[in-house]
């Protein structure tokens, strides 16, 4: 199989005249000729990874003795793009059947002698095994619909995938209906809240606002809730890629644990970040998982050639997706998943491998459950209410007061009395409601980047206030040496606020 969540090709070799340890003996002498890494060998198989390169960040080739025949197969370790192998396993298999005759052609004199030296000198006790390699979790990845069956030592993933896609297909209907009934029943808006934010906000989607008045759980449900179909697919795909190799190492419990601790992680993060939006989905949870691996890789949790190929695979797919650009995106839920995942991740390894055994059963549990009890107690109460919609309604009111008064003052399709009539009854009469806005922004609780914008708007609308009439008074008493001095000061400070604005100062 080219392509798939795990690509690979599999040949399979009669041994024919050869017994299983000659064959064997020849497939590591091929393999370590090639400067492939030998990680695991022994009578029943032997477990290798090419080395890595521009081309390939490494694939396991491995190969194991059923019946008279050796099933040998290539498989990529790293998350492929599009899903497909780009030729790499075929590759691997052409060069070690050609390795292999070239070594049986050098070995066959003393075969025998070469054999026992290697068999005599396989260790009592090694990292790996064929019964538990590290993509065993991968390996149960064939099929259409694998991805979605439970079994062993693949369990929790494709529940969490049924999951997410059902309440993705419940929300999705919900989302068609809601609207509709709120339309035609007498239902009450929040200030600044649209159709479309109330109705997700009651599927259950995160929001800053929601959680501080109390709505805790929503960093929770958040996490299986997705935006449309593209999201929950490329969130499921990288679950189902992650989940197939950790879950089987971390245990299904404990990779169910960890899932939903960094996810809520995340999703505290993300309210603590954003002011306003409507938040949801698993990638918070997933970059976790991500950041889990990682701290795992950077320990001896696996074998040193597999954890090499691992590392760099995972570290590009990492480096690639967590890239803070794009509209839309929650940059903050994947660097807060990712981070604490990468500290559970060593919970995970210190609880995992220690000699006690309560701790080994129930450290993780008891550990994870404080950190994130007391991350999102911390969270809450540092995060503050911020008047952050109210700010963005008072700078629609601007805009449109300041639209009309452009209207009346620079329009030329009137009278000159009708012009004065409109700026004397419509325009000046406006100004008192600018600048009471202006004085409302400067009460609002708001954060430092936005109190520093609100102040700076509400100094440029002071300045309006004052050149408007200078306008109006010129234009009616026709005397433009009187007021054109002011006019220009006004017009000049006003243009240098704009710039020094956009400059960021």
């Amino acid at each position: 199989m080219a392509g798939g969540i795990s690509p690979n090709r599999t040949v399979t070799i009669p041994l024919d005249e050869y017994n299983s340890d000659h064959y064997l003996t020849l497939l590591y002498h091929a393999m370590v000729g090639m400067g492939w890494h030998v990680g695991y060998f022994d009578h029943d198989g032997i477990i290798a990874y090419t080395d890595i390169s521009w081309a390939s960040y490494s694939e396991e080739v491995s190969a194991r003795v059923i019946d008279n025949s050796v099933i040998i197969k290539s498989e990529c370790v790293g998350f492929q793009a599009l899903w497909y192998d780009y030729g790499k396993n075929k590759k691997n298999l052409d060069l070690l059947l050609g390795e292999i005759a070239y070594t049986d052609f050098h070995l066959q004199a003393n075969l025998d002698e070469t054999t026992q030296e290697l068999m005599d000198a396989i260790p009592e006790k090694q990292f790996l095994n064929l019964e538990d390699p590290p993509m065993a979790g991968k390996e149960q990845l064939r099929g259409f619909f694998s991805p979605i069956i439970p079994r062993e030592k693949y369990f929790i993933t494709p529940l969490l995938v049924i999951l997410n896609t059902l309440i993705f297909i419940a929300t999705s209907i919900g989302l068609r209906l809601l609207p509709q009934i709120l339309t035609r029943s007498q239902f009450h808006l929040a200030k600044g809240e649209s159709i479309w934010e109330k109705s997700h906000l009651w599927f259950g989607f995160n929001n800053r606002a929601r959680v501080l008045n109390g709505e805790i759980w929503r960093l929770l449900t958040g996490v299986f809730q997705h935006f449309s179909i593209l999201h929950l697919v490329g969130n499921m795909v990288a679950l189902v890629y992650i989940g197939s190799l950790l879950e089987c190492k971390l245990g299904k419990w404990n990779y169910l644990l960890m899932f939903l601790f960094t996810g809520i992680i995340a999703s505290t993060v993300s309210i603590f970040f954003n002011y306003t939006q409507v938040a949801g989905g698993a990638s918070g949870a997933i970059f976790g998982l991500f950041g889990i691996l990682l701290a795992l890789l950077s320990t001896n949790f696996f074998e040193r050639s597999a954890r090499k190929a691992l590392l760099i695979s995972t570290a590009i797919v990492v480096a690639y997706n967590i890239i803070p650009v794009g509209e839309g995106v929650d940059h903050a839920a994947h660097f807060g998943g990712l981070i604490s995942g990468y500290v559970f991740g060593w919970i995970a390894f210190i609880g995992l491998n220690h000699q006690n055994l309560f701790i080994k059963k129930w450290g993780i549990a008891a550990i994870g459950s404080a950190i994130v009890i007391v991350f999102v107690s911390c969270g809450l109460l540092a995060s503050q209410q911020y008047q952050v919609k109210e700010y963005a309604l008072l700078i629609q009111k601007v805009d449109t007061l300041s639209n009309q008064l452009n209207e009346v003052f620079y329009g030329s399709d009137t009278s000159r009395e009708e012009k004065l009539f409109k700026m004397e009854q419509v325009a000046l009469p406006k100004l008192p409601q600018l600048r009471k806005i202006a004085l409302d922004m400067t009460k609002l609780k708001l954060p430092g980047d936005k109190k520093h914008d609100a102040k700076k708007e509400a100094v440029l609308i002071n300045l309006y206030c004052r050149y408007y009439p200078l306008l109006y008074h010129e234009f009616k008493d026709n005397d433009q040496a009187r007021y054109r001095p002011a006019i220009d000061s006004l017009t000049n400070r006003i243009n240098e606020l704009r710039t020094s604005w956009m400059k960021g100062n």
